[in-house]
């Protein structure tokens, strides 16, 4: 295995073991900004997150304005692009682990091995 190709198999992995993403899957993973939000607001915040939190922190963020000033429209198609797209995907390569009955989410196994990526992505 190179040293840019890894595996991430959920099922075999012990909660204490690193996990490595390919650096392919962490560019196209942050390759979206709702994406690199969600994952720094969960390194800026305590775990568990509520995702109507985390819709509201993006609609925010995106329009440079109070979260009190966002338009309920903006934050619930946030919302559902999160549940829909955005929250499996991140949860698929172990960046994220989120309860959608509950509408919490969590940081991942694998999120460490983001941050460095996620910083260059936000210059």
């Amino acid at each position: 295995m190179s040293e840019r190709q890894a595996t991430v198999d959920m099922k075999e992995r012990h909660p204490d073991d690193e996990v490595n993403l390919s650096v392919e899957t962490l560019f196209d993973v942050l390759e979206s900004s709702h994406r690199r939000f969600v994952l720094s607001y969960l390194s800026e915040s305590l775990p568990p997150v509520k995702i109507d939190d985390l819709a509201e922190y993006i609609a925010a963020a995106e329009e440079g304005t109070a979260d009190t000033d966002l338009s309920s429209e903006m934050t619930d198609e946030i919302e559902i692009l999160l549940y829909h797209v955005h929250l499996p995907k991140l949860e698929d390569v172990g960046l994220v682990s989120y309860d959608s009955s509950a509408g919490i989410v969590e940081p991942g196994d694998a999120i460490g091995g983001a941050q460095g990526y996620l910083e260059l992505a936000e210059l």
